[in-house]
């Protein structure tokens, strides 16, 4: 089921991240993205769909802007976060539950710790995920393995995304963007104009009270392609506390979610933050699942 619901969801991923990217106010760049990308999501559906109220107004654009700026402000970045994945057919209904806490630097480096649970059932260290920015090393302790794959490779694969979807956002974009913004181009008018012309068009927002807490959804629908993305934000922070994304293929209803825990800034990296070096015992072997089950 797992894989069933990855490869149905690597078909949403181009879409996806181009129109995540237009929520976050940097259409500069999405029409420069890749034809692939990870997924992008948000947490817990049930809560997270039926909000006590829920308050439909003009798109907030300076709150898009503002949290874009504040999520791609630095180079690195550590998230600790809960990833929700649910697949749900005729008399079958499937969900794993993902734990990642994953460092980040925006020139394709990361490191990701990354835990699966499944129905109620003690978590299980499945793997830890490097990237020097070249190369991406899989290692899994259960079975005392590891592979090693291209960056490319890794970024088009159905299991790109378990490092986190924020992190695999951040990654797609933190380079172009922090150019971007630093060049100081989010403050000129003709750009926020742009913005705002393609922001309105493509998505709609609304202030929802989500378990007494208020917050601001940036949603897209496609009705063609079967699949809504939703951006959830603190107004008053203005930081994307959560992303989500709800599909149906062939019958089968998919629901990729996260809800970020922590979100750091890392000023001072370890030296070995994106190196692996296999442990003794272990073996290599050609390709790896990071997934246990």
């Amino acid at each position: 089921m797992r894989n069933m619901v990855s490869v149905s969801f690597s078909k949403y991923l181009a879409s996806a991240v181009s129109i995540i990217a237009i929520s976050f106010g940097f259409i500069g760049y999405s029409n420069a993205a890749p034809t692939h990308s990870r997924v992008p999501a948000s947490l817990f559906i049930a809560s997270s769909s039926k909000p006590a109220t829920a308050t439909s107004s003009q798109l907030d654009l300076p709150l898009l802007i503002k949290t874009g700026e504040s999520f791609f402000k630095g180079s690195n970045y550590q998230t600790v976060s809960e990833m929700q994945l649910r697949g749900a057919k005729q008399n079958t209904d499937v969900t794993f539950y993902i734990q990642a806490k994953t460092t980040v630097n925006s020139t394709n480096q990361f490191r990701s710790e990354i835990a699966f649970t499944q129905d109620g059932k003690p978590s299980k260290e499945s793997a830890v995920v490097v990237s020097d920015g070249k190369q991406v090393y899989i290692y899994r302790p259960d079975l005392k393995q590891y592979s090693v794959i291209s960056f490319q490779a890794f970024n088009k694969s159905d299991d790109s995304f378990l490092i986190g979807l924020s992190s695999s956002f951040f990654l797609e974009f933190a380079n172009n963007m922090g150019k971007y913004i630093a060049s100081g181009a989010l403050s000129q008018p003709e750009v926020i104009k742009e913005i705002s012309t393609a922001a309105n068009q493509a998505i709609q927002g609304e202030t929802r009270d989500i378990e007494g807490k208020q917050t601001y959804v940036y949603s897209f629908n496609d009705p063609k392609q079967g699949y809504t993305i939703s951006a959830f934000v603190n107004p008053q922070l203005a930081n994307l506390e959560q992303m989500q994304i709800v599909g149906k293929d062939d019958g089968l209803d998919i629901a990729i979610i996260e809800k970020i825990q922590q979100r750091t800034e890392v000023k001072n990296l370890a030296p070995q933050t994106f190196k692996f070096t296999p442990p003794k015992g272990t073996k290599k072997v050609k390709s790896l699942s990071i997934s246990p089950f």
